[in-house]
């Protein structure tokens, strides 16, 4: 059923008239007539009598007259109600590296939870391939990965921000360096395979000829940090995990080599609609990169 021929009958019935509900409507009168004739041969019945005086309602009108009016009445709660946005609810799983699930995402979530009090998120850490495979198959919302470079022709991939990440030791503990070569001759503590900047790392070392036995890899950033601030090693993290161990003067920062600026990047499927709560999250994890003025 047309509403809009359903709107023009009412129109007409109410002002009396095909000219008056032209005038209301914006039409021409031979698009008033045409819908109410249309109408008309869909239903089968005669709907209107053309009169002298103006338009009136025939039996079929009068009754058709109320269910007119209510179908528009639905018609205009869908249009307002539905697209409405509503209080965002529920849980958001959002799958990101160690370090920003530590030392990145707590402020964000506390934001969510301050701001909209019934959505929840659950972080999950993982790393770049694992997050991947749950971002295409929806086990999640969200994933924010940590890549110098990221690129896949079937998610949607947003940049949001940047990391850096440097080279830590205990203070006093390596000489100069300049090159991973200098690097080489040190032990290094490094997190496990699957993260992308230690894995990178272990490249460009075996590329200085290490031997693997002078390298140890641990699950965890904070595993990592306590062995080298005991001078066990070195190691490569982002900053962003290092304040509270810098300020202390727990470990130091290596000018050079450095690795790759690491992006962060927000990814979602493309076949998912985002609830409002992951839209809400994700605008409070923008804020996080966004720089201050």
């Amino acid at each position: 059923m047309d509403t809009d021929q359903l709107r023009t009958f009412v129109a007409v019935v109410r002002r009396g008239g095909f000219t008056a509900a032209a005038r209301e409507l914006g039409y021409v009168q031979s698009t008033v007539t045409g819908h109410v004739q249309s109408l008309e041969r869909r239903l089968g019945v005669r709907l209107l009598d053309r009169l002298p005086g103006g338009a009136e309602p025939t039996d079929a009108g009068r009754r058709l007259l109320p269910l007119a009016d209510q179908l528009l009445d639905v018609q205009a709660r869908m249009l307002t109600e539905v697209p409405a946005l509503e209080r965002p609810t529920g849980t958001v799983r959002l799958i990101a590296p160690e370090s920003l699930c530590a030392y990145r995402l707590p402020a964000a979530v506390a934001a969510v939870r301050a701001a909209e009090p019934a959505v929840r998120v659950a972080l999950v850490p993982a790393a770049t391939p694992a997050a991947l495979t749950d971002v295409r198959g929806g086990a999640c919302d969200i994933a924010l990965l940590l890549e110098p470079e990221l690129r896949a022709c079937d998610v949607v991939i947003e940049p949001i921000g940047a990391e850096e990440v440097r080279v830590f030791a205990a203070p006093g503990h390596l000489p100069p360096t300049r090159a991973w070569a200098d690097l080489a001759a040190h032990d290094a503590v490094l997190l496990e395979e699957g993260c992308r900047y230690a894995d990178d790392t272990v490249r460009a070392l075996e590329a200085a000829g290490q031997p693997a036995e002078r390298r140890t890899r641990f699950g965890s950033i904070e595993a990592v940090k306590h062995c080298v601030a005991a001078g066990l090693g070195w190691t490569v993290l982002p900053v962003a995990a290092t304040t509270h161990e810098l300020a202390r003067a727990d470990l130091v920062m290596i000018d050079r080599p450095r690795p790759a600026l690491h992006h962060v990047y927000a990814v979602t499927n493309p076949a998912r609609t985002p609830t409002a709560a992951a839209v809400v999250l994700l605008s409070h994890v923008r804020e996080l990169f966004t720089p201050r003025p």
